[in-house]
């Protein structure tokens, strides 16, 4: 096959696969699970950037109108970039649909582009790599799991972390074993830390493998790049873990608590059954590998007997750390008993993500590679296969009408004594201060005014709330508690002179007054003084790297 009709097949079976798998995407009930809670953080992101916050921290309309923050502690990118179909003029629900089919054709590029580099000086005739990267992108796209995360789950930002997993492995492979200068990894890491933390942090582990694997490779120039890629990364994130550091040293926050963020139980309900590795039960989440896959792992037997294996290193780091993967999901497993450093991922099936990935990319060489006659033709019967099985997943969809309609999320839903544990636009409360997620009750019922703490001495007048904006006069001496939430950033006056904001006992912003006459009060959310200047260095730092790549 010649270049140009080895591109367009290749990105033909991409865009097909994307498109097959994303037919029940306009017909499933989007708000099921997790997609409430995305929906409500594009409704406040953009609510937030129409009123002049284009880095958005605080989403005041929620928790009752006294702000909630999903950005200071979640990754953020998930919450801007489905708003780019707003243009068009469509529904909020429709913008994340869009997104999510988009995140489809994505991993799919993402995948191919990874074998590509992976293959590129292996001994193999160039169509068996064309073949072994179609296989490969059309398994990532298939992946069970990541349909688990599209459809059942509807974890967006876990859906979206897929895209970035193999750039970053793009990055890493292309630094050591190709010894390549280039900023792959950089961008691929910074892309994995802004929507989803948590996986960032166990590719870090991946990695730190594949490089103690290969470290007989890392040279010098090797090993200043890939410190280079690092501090790029950390540059063009700045803006979010700065903040977010911040933000567990100035108080205690509900994301931080293990009690709240690992339950055992649910730990220990979500772990798989060696048999869901095979097949779908109901009522149940897709775990299993599907019969393409697990048969092109088991041809690893005949790709060792006939020693045809190519990068034994690199092969055998994919191969067991995809097994690995999928061993620590499994019911036998202990994994609550684990370290909490590892407990931190929440759920032990998470682990399918990097299963999907490692494993992709092995069953696709060995199906490949295993028979001589291998062609188009077989490419396309086991790209059918996979497709036709994953197809009992539809079984377990919600295509119910979702209980509560888009315009209900817009107007906001207010905290009240019925809410239970979780709550559209904030989930379980995870990102409440500790102090406020114990006084929920008091959120229930406060009232959206500035409140004399334990002093009925203090006197206040002429108050006026516009959203991150407040003032009023006051006069006395003791504590003021303002109708914010506590988080980082609320900047206090008092007649023009800066004043101190504190926490208070029931988790909400509070000032300290001692006046004698009235006194003009000003409160606006204007961000610290560290998160400014880490949102400098990150955009400097993403504008000065696209000018450096277009002059290169």
């Amino acid at each position: 096959m010649k270049n140009k009709k080895q591109d367009f097949i290749s990105v033909l079976f991409i865009i097909l696969t994307s498109i097959f798998v994303s037919i029940p995407l306009f017909k499933f009930n989007i708000q099921y699970d997790d997609g409430i809670q995305h929906i409500a953080r594009l409704i406040e992101t953009e609510r937030e950037i129409r009123n002049g916050n284009f880095i958005v921290y605080i989403m005041q309309n929620l928790c009752n109108g006294f702000g909630y923050s999903w950005n200071l502690f979640y990754s953020p990118l998930t919450s801007y970039f489905p708003l780019v179909f707003r243009v068009f003029g469509v529904s909020f629900e429709s913008c994340l649909r869009l997104f999510m089919f988009c995140l489809s054709i994505l991993s799919g590029f993402a995948m191919y582009f990874f074998m590509k580099k992976f293959l590129k000086n292996k001994n193999i005739a160039d169509n068996k790599k064309v073949l072994i990267c179609i296989i490969a992108s059309c398994f990532y796209i298939l992946a069970p799991y990541r349909l688990n995360d599209m459809y059942i789950r509807v974890a967006v930002p876990e859906l979206a972390s897929f895209v970035f997993i193999p750039i970053v492995f793009n990055g890493l492979y292309s630094i050591i074993n190709l010894k390549e200068k280039k900023l792959t990894l950089a961008f691929g890491a910074a892309g994995l830390i802004l929507t989803h933390t948590l996986l960032a942090f166990y590719t870090v582990m991946f990695c730190a493998i594949f490089i103690i694997v290969n470290i007989k490779q890392i040279k010098k120039n090797e090993f200043i790049t890939l410190l280079v890629n690092g501090i790029i990364t950390l540059l063009l994130t700045a803006f979010y873990w700065v903040p977010l550091l911040q933000s567990k040293l100035m108080a205690n926050y509900e994301v931080f608590n293990q009690e709240h963020m690992v339950r055992e139980n649910v730990l220990i309900d979500a772990k798989v059954k060696p048999q869901e590795l095979l097949f779908m039960e109901n009522g149940r989440m897709a775990y299993f590998l599907g019969i393409p896959v697990i048969i092109g792992l088991i041809l690893t037997i005949k790709m060792i007997f006939e020693k045809t294996i190519e990068d034994k290193k690199n092969y055998f780091f994919f191969l067991i750390s995809g097994l690995f993967s999928v061993l620590l999901t499994l019911k036998f497993i202990p994994f609550e008993k684990f370290p909490s450093i590892f407990k931190m991922m929440q759920f032990s099936f998470r682990l399918l993500e990097f299963s999907s990935f490692f494993l992709s990319v092995i069953a696709s060489i060995n199906l490949v590679l295993s028979f001589k006659k291998f062609n188009l033709f077989f490419t396309t019967i086991v790209v059918f296969l996979m497709a036709d099985l994953v197809i009992p997943i539809v079984k377990n969809i919600d295509f119910k009408d979702g209980n509560i309609d888009e315009s209900k999320l817009i107007s906001g839903i207010s905290v009240t004594e019925k809410t239970g544990r979780v709550h559209a636009g904030c989930a379980s409360f995870e990102y409440l201060p500790s102090k406020a997620f114990e006084n929920r009750k008091y959120i229930e019922t406060r009232q959206d005014v500035p409140i004399a703490i334990n002093n009925d001495d203090i006197e206040i007048i002429n108050f006026e709330k516009n959203r991150l904006n407040l003032t009023f006069e006051a006069k006395g001496t003791g504590a003021v508690e303002l109708p914010y939430i506590y988080y980082i950033g609320y900047n206090a006056k008092i007649d023009g002179k800066k004043v101190d904001t504190t926490e208070s006992k029931n988790g909400f912003v509070q000032i300290n007054i001692d006046n004698e006459d009235y006194k003009k009060i000003e409160v606006s959310y204007t961000g610290t003084l560290s998160m400014k200047i880490s949102a400098i260095v990150s955009i400097l730092s993403l504008l000065f790297i696209l000018i450096y790549l277009k002059i290169k």
